[in-house]
């Protein structure tokens, strides 16, 4: 197995566990992980594309991986509302 893809896969676990802790109540934890695992590699693409995303890792860019899981995460806290949020509004 590439070390790469294990580097990949702690990023994504690590950037989920952050999102669940920061955002408890804004949607589930298996929600969060797919989110950071499509961060992982939409980061990874937009490295390779433009050939930037600072410092490699390996085969990894992880400043990169983290902007794709942030604009992921963010994007679906913003549009994945918890269902109780939606209660509220008239």
């Amino acid at each position: 197995m590439s070390p790469g893809l294990l580097i990949g896969v702690l990023f994504a676990l690590i950037g989920a566990q952050v999102t669940h802790v920061v955002l408890p109540r804004r949607f589930g934890y298996p929600v969060a992980l797919a989110l950071a695992a499509a961060g992982v590699v939409a980061g990874e693409l937009v490295a390779l594309g433009l050939h930037a995303g600072g410092p490699p890792l390996g085969p990894l860019h992880p400043l990169a991986d983290a902007a794709g899981m942030a604009v992921l995460e963010v994007g679906g806290a913003l549009v994945l509302r918890a269902p109780g949020a939606r209660q509220g509004r008239a």
